[in-house]
């Protein structure tokens, strides 16, 4: 066996064990690329790389967009968006049995929609929804998996930093993998609609019905709706019509949430300078990660690793359906030892050559890469989305909150199998868009 896999299965099983062992994402991932480097092509080999990766990152254009979409969400939270988004959901679905558990999927949704983080909208919905839906009669396993199942919309909904992410690992169109979020979201957000509908049948939450808003209330609540809607949608035409690149949509939205929130007299200038802080922080360690897992792909390319996986994988390759099943079992056993971001940034390296090598379409296995890993979110034990809410909420029992989970991730197997059996559920936008 040549040597070159050898360090590289070793440099990936230390990588692991390392993230289990807590060690932070990017230090992990980097401290293994530059020792095996080193050993691979010598220390100043490893010199020259490292420098190189680092400047090509900081300078990628796809990546440019994303200080804007955290900065944007960010805005968005000082500006008050997710309560409000909340408030107008609950008014419009309230009166409905389960009402306010599918006003918390639609608002997580709409959160999403600016945010682009999935722990961002679980810890932020998780304040605001869990009291609401504990005085409604809500048990506590039902309110708490709405919650979370609804923050990990935020991680495929556009602006997504998670499929930014993909698209700079896999050199794919950032422009054709947020197209192709369309199909799934819908699909996601009637799932889990459905998810509430059976757990509410199957448990004895009363899930008290509000009286049906008045005629005026529910005109103040598409007015609420307005800036996020607006946003979403500047955003998805501007990307169909080709009028905007990627990058500039983050622009253009960046700059008509500080618009509202300087309009509506939301945003401080204590806010603004918070929320220009959390973007640097944010960034910070984001930019290290992604330099880390840009020299980690360059270590196992020069280890072959990816290539041996291809063949050990040839056996399959005339069957896409199989290598996606094997895939789908990796990433679900990965799920309860790793978060999702650790999840991505391992296995796209590996898994990009062995999709290609079937003959799947890349777009497509982005959003399948994501919409795995964004399941693993919330999938017990180790669910990230589980932890931020227990942290946030420290009297719900961790059972209860993997109790409630479990309708959700039944769905979300569904529309895996979904996308799975009809592609052109993801890809008939960006067809369309070509």
């Amino acid at each position: 066996m040549d040597v070159g896999i050898v360090i590289g299965g070793i440099g990936f099983a230390a990588t692991l064990v390392l993230i289990l062992l807590e060690v932070p994402v990017g230090v992990a991932m980097g401290l293994v690329a530059l020792a095996g480097c080193s050993y691979i092509i010598g220390t100043e080999g490893m010199l020259t790389i490292g420098a190189t990766t680092i400047w090509e990152s900081l300078t990628n254009y796809t990546l440019a967009m994303l200080p804007l979409f955290v900065f944007m969400g960010n805005i968005a939270v000082q500006c008050g968006l997710s309560s409000r988004l909340y408030e107008a959901m609950r008014t419009l679905l309230g009166h409905q049995r389960g009402g306010l558990a599918m006003a918390t999927i639609s608002a997580s949704a709409g959160f999403g929609m600016i945010s682009g983080s999935s722990l961002a909208t679980t810890a932020t919905m998780g304040r605001i929804a869990l009291p609401e839906m504990a005085r409604a009669g809500y048990s506590q396993s039902l309110a708490s998996g709405t919650v979370a199942a609804g923050g990990t919309l935020g991680i495929l909904i556009p602006p997504s930093t998670v499929l930014v992410i993909y698209a700079f690992l896999a050199e794919q169109s950032i422009r054709q993998l947020l197209l192709a979020t369309a199909g799934p979201i819908s699909i996601a957000i009637l799932l889990y609609f459905s998810a509430i509908w059976f757990s509410l049948k199957i448990s004895r939450s009363s899930a008290t019905e509000r009286p049906r808003s008045s005629k005026q209330e529910r005109l103040n609540a598409w007015k609420e709706l307005g800036p996020p809607v607006s946003v979403f949608s500047l955003i998805m035409l501007g990307l169909y019509s080709g009028y905007f690149t990627a990058n500039e949509t983050a622009a253009v939205g960046l700059v008509l949430v500080i618009g509202y929130g300087v309009l509506s007299r939301r945003l401080s200038k204590k806010g603004f300078i918070e929320a220009a802080t959390d973007t640097a922080k944010t960034c910070g360690a984001l930019y290290l990660v992604l330099i880390a897992a840009n020299l980690f792909n360059f270590f196992l390319a020069l280890s072959d690793l990816p290539f041996s996986l291809t063949a050990i994988f040839s056996g399959v390759l005339d069957s896409p359906l199989m290598v996606i099943l094997l895939m789908t079992c990796i990433y679900l056993v990965l799920g309860t030892l790793m978060d999702s971001l650790a999840m991505l940034l391992l296995t796209v390296p590996l898994f990009v050559p062995v999709a290609d090598a079937a003959g799947i379409d890349l777009i497509w296995f982005g959003i399948y890469v994501v919409m795995v890993v964004e399941m693993g979110l919330i999938t017990p034990p180790v669910g990230m989305n589980l932890f931020v809410l227990k942290a946030t909420n420290a009297d719900i029992p961790m059972v209860a909150l993997w109790k409630g989970v479990l309708p959700f991730v039944a769905a979300d197997f569904i529309r895996i199998g979904l996308i799975i059996a009809f592609p052109v559920l993801v890809m008939w936008l960006p067809d369309a868009a070509r």
